[in-house]
């Protein structure tokens, strides 16, 4: 264990002040350490090399797979680390463990699942299709998954709290407020890579979102703006395939033509794919009134098309 533990401070130092320095063997031997700071150090020294010599610790992505179910949470969380550093370079290499980085979607604290979103956020693009399967629990992620309170201070407002239990928790919070926005933070910008990533579902596979319309019409009374954009492209894309299949999301999408600019252009653009006669005369409005040019443009166009087309 000494030795370990020497060979641990070794490896970090590099880590941390000289990353030219880091023994490769050295990680690779403390990716097997008894004790979960060597495995932790090693994660981050295979991380390090990632970012800019990623061929060089490709051979390591399945222990570092394995490790995203480590028995300590600094570990789990540095794995997930390591793999978005893997995925920003080779995504093809991380593809096979997106249903372990899905499943932490859903895990606490906050900064475990952000490191895990971003992994998946780099795998998105080029490989929406391993994503498919997973749409159901994307959506209960996003809809019914962890969130974090926008304002922890009601912790103090329990009825069960006497005065001086109240001023104490109260204390206690102030201390910690940035480490609670940066929870929060992180928290939602993990909803916003799930959101992100069933847009990418809708694009390649929309029947499978055609028979979970539902779940996306949630979507559009999010509270987060990127939500409710991410669903107004979902809708997009169903009505591309079948625009018979969007019509129970045009009233929610009318909806939407007051929101802030770039889910009402969004929602011009839907509207549209979904040939939705209905929203002719809310459009010619907008035309003529919206103080944005390319969105008065966009919806006079839409209208028109509608208007020939509907």
């Amino acid at each position: 264990m000494a030795e370990q533990n020497a060979g641990t401070k070794e490896l970090l130092d590099a880590v941390q002040d000289d990353p030219t320095a880091i023994d490769l063997e050295l990680a690779e031997e403390l990716l097997e350490a008894e004790g979960a700071s060597g495995r932790a150090t090693a994660l981050q020294a295979i991380s390090v090399i990632a970012t800019e010599e990623p061929d060089r610790v490709l051979e390591y992505t399945d222990r570092v797979v394995e490790l995203l179910d480590d028995d300590v949470l600094s570990v789990r969380s540095t794995a997930a680390l390591a793999l978005t550093s893997l995925a920003r370079n080779r995504p093809d290499a991380v593809v096979p463990a997106v249903p372990s980085l899905v499943d932490i979607l859903g895990a606490e604290p906050p900064l475990f699942r952000f490191r895990a979103a971003g992994a998946l956020a780099s795998l998105t693009a080029d490989h929406p299709d391993a994503f498919v399967e997973h749409t159901d629990h994307l959506f209960e992620l996003l809809l019914d998954g962890p969130t974090f309170d926008d304002d922890p201070r009601a912790i103090a407002t329990s009825e069960e709290l006497s005065p001086e239990e109240k001023q104490r928790t109260l204390s206690t919070l102030a201390g910690r407020s940035s480490e609670w926005k940066r929870a929060r933070t992180r928290s939602n910008a993990t909803r916003e890579v799930v959101a992100n990533v069933l847009v990418e579902v809708a694009r390649v596979a929309p029947e499978e979102i055609e028979s979970r319309l539902d779940r996306v019409l949630e979507m559009l009374s999010d509270d987060d703006a990127a939500v409710r954009g991410a669903g107004v492209e979902m809708v997009r894309h169903v009505a591309e395939d079948d625009p018979d299949a969007a019509e129970d999301a045009i009233d929610p999408l009318l909806a939407l033509l007051d929101d802030v600019e770039f889910v009402r252009a969004r929602a011009i653009r839907a509207l549209g794919y979904a040939e939705a006669g209905p929203a002719i005369e809310p459009l010619r409005e907008i035309a003529s009134t919206d103080s944005n040019d390319d969105i008065a443009n966009l919806a006079a166009d839409t209208a028109d098309w509608l208007g020939e087309n509907s």
